[in-house]
């Protein structure tokens, strides 16, 4: 049974969420799919009822065509996709026993040479959007590095979302602290979580509200921060209140975990935007991240909805 991801009043709010990333076709042994944490972010935000831009690039090949068809599809915004002599991204994975996955990202993709214009960043404040969405593998070349502290220096988002996104060999302590000083709601899971803690960001111990509670106060400009813990669930951080919120994990029997923490991530942003109660959003998120794993694909088929709560 599906069940409404949002009311009829919720949906005419349509939330504008720009995305700022990759697009990359996560090449399996025996498959090939469109991915990308931003791609993934950008799609289920779409799909959840946002107004979603990716701002990205992919290059002059059959990959690139698909890549943009693919996006047009789930109803992501494309004017701000842009074209390099770079070849589209390909990403390399493999899954364990568990479904967990392992990625071998190829270097030198055309997401690594975004740029924006002037009349780009115009273009995006004409949009008047409500939130900016990043993580750190975009900021692995100075390009689109640059591109992105042009965008976040030039445009007031009211909210900046953060996932930390800690893929081996895709991120450094300058990426990871960017994420942490620009983010007004940050996304981590439990196994980046120690990563961090040894770039030396803040000093606590393994329970949920401590990793928290010490994340806000080194970074007072986030005001929630999530915590997904694979089985055990996920929390919910309100600095405001020092308030911590936990909902248990939804038993599916998993196929793939790719794209889970996207659809996570894009559930709670959109829900809350639209203005719903923290604790609500989150359970939309657990939500939708549970039907994600239970699905092959990392942007299932869905329609502004998931499994009843």
């Amino acid at each position: 049974m599906i069940a409404a991801f949002f009311t009829e009043e919720r949906r005419k709010m349509k939330p504008i969420i720009i995305t700022f990333g990759e697009i990359i076709w996560d090449v399996y042994p025996d498959a090939r799919h469109i991915g990308g944490a931003a791609f993934n972010f950008a799609s289920h935000a779409a799909k959840c009822g946002a107004g979603s831009v990716l701002v990205s690039a992919v290059g002059n090949d059959g990959l690139g065509d698909m890549a943009v068809t693919c996006a047009e599809g789930f109803g992501v915004g494309t004017s701000m996709i842009k074209r390099t002599s770079e070849p589209t991204g390909q990403c390399l994975v493999t899954l364990d026993e568990k479904k967990i996955p392992s990625f071998t990202v190829l270097q030198n993709a055309a997401y690594d040479n975004i740029s924006l214009s002037d009349g780009d960043i115009g273009k995006i404040r004409e949009m008047r959007p409500q939130a900016l969405y990043f993580g750190t593998l975009i900021q692995r070349s100075p390009a689109s590095r640059g591109a992105l502290g042009k965008l976040t220096e030039n445009v007031a988002f009211p909210e900046i979302v953060c996932d930390i996104n800690l893929r081996k060999g895709c991120y450094t302590a300058q990426s990871a602290r960017f994420c942490l000083k620009k983010a007004t709601v940050l996304k981590l899971s439990d196994e980046e979580e120690p990563l961090l803690r040894k770039m030396g960001f803040y000093i606590s111990d393994d329970r949920p509200e401590n990793i928290l509670h010490a994340i806000s106060a080194a970074f007072p400009n986030i005001k929630v921060i999530l915590l997904t813990c694979g089985e055990r669930g996920a929390y919910a951080y309100a600095a405001a209140d020092g308030k911590l919120i936990g909902v248990p994990a939804k038993k599916v029997v998993p196929v793939s975990s790719v794209g889970a923490g996207d659809s996570f991530i894009a559930a709670f942003t959109t829900a809350y935007l639209c203005g719903e109660p923290i604790g609500s959003a989150l359970e939309k998120a657990v939500a939708l991240s549970a039907y994600v794993v239970s699905k092959a694909d990392a942007v299932p088929e869905y329609d502004y909805g998931f499994f009843a709560l």
